[in-house]
């Protein structure tokens, strides 16, 4: 539901932008906004570059792309005692039947920020009663966790998956509005990371 509503919020603020509404004001160079000190963004072209995936799978479309702040980062993954976090960017896509996809990409500053984030946000997660909500599912040549979460969608109980895994000084996380895990996992292989 907040990545439907995020999803929205972009396409809203692309319009503006699109229709001459907004200002000219450019961010200053060290990555601020000038109007909100505080919100502090930096764009990692790399970052971005790697939202969008260049040989999607069947059945996926590109929507768009949008940077995070480290604000948001630390707000979306409960990881507000986190520190070395640079910045980061999330990817949007569209599934079959309706779901969406997400594809956040964090920039850190070292492997230790990187551990402390990804342990911070498993440990945010209460266990279940039943099963592992971590299992490790490598792919690519390297490690991943595959999350398991559950939310209510028409007043059931439905799993929702989400994968995260590291590669260099980034983290990956790829999650979907899908009861089939292995969509989810189709879209992170694809990434190549």
């Amino acid at each position: 539901m907040k990545k439907s509503i995020a999803l929205i919020s972009v396409f809203a603020v692309l319009i503006i932008a699109l229709s001459g509404c907004m200002g000219s004001n450019t961010p200053a160079a060290n990555g601020t906004n000038s109007d909100n000190p505080k919100a502090t963004v930096i764009y990692d072209e790399d970052a971005v570059g790697m939202n969008k995936i260049k040989n999607l799978p069947i059945g996926f479309e590109y929507v768009g792309s949008f940077s995070l702040s480290k604000g948001d980062i630390k707000n979306n993954y409960k990881a507000e005692n986190v520190s070395g976090i640079l910045g980061g960017s999330e990817g949007l896509y569209k599934g079959s039947h309706n779901s969406d996809f997400y594809l956040d990409v964090i920039k850190f500053e070292n492997i230790a920020a990187i551990n402390d984030f990804i342990l911070t946000y498993k440990s945010s997660f209460t266990p279940l009663k039943k099963n592992s909500r971590f299992v490790e599912d490598p792919f690519n040549g390297h490690s991943a966790v595959r999350i398991t979460d559950y939310v209510i969608d028409t007043e059931k109980s439905v799993p929702r998956y989400t994968y995260i895994w590291n590669n260099e000084n980034y983290v990956l996380v790829v999650s979907g509005s899908t009861v089939d895990s292995s969509l989810v996992r189709q879209l992170a292989e694809a990434t190549g990371y």
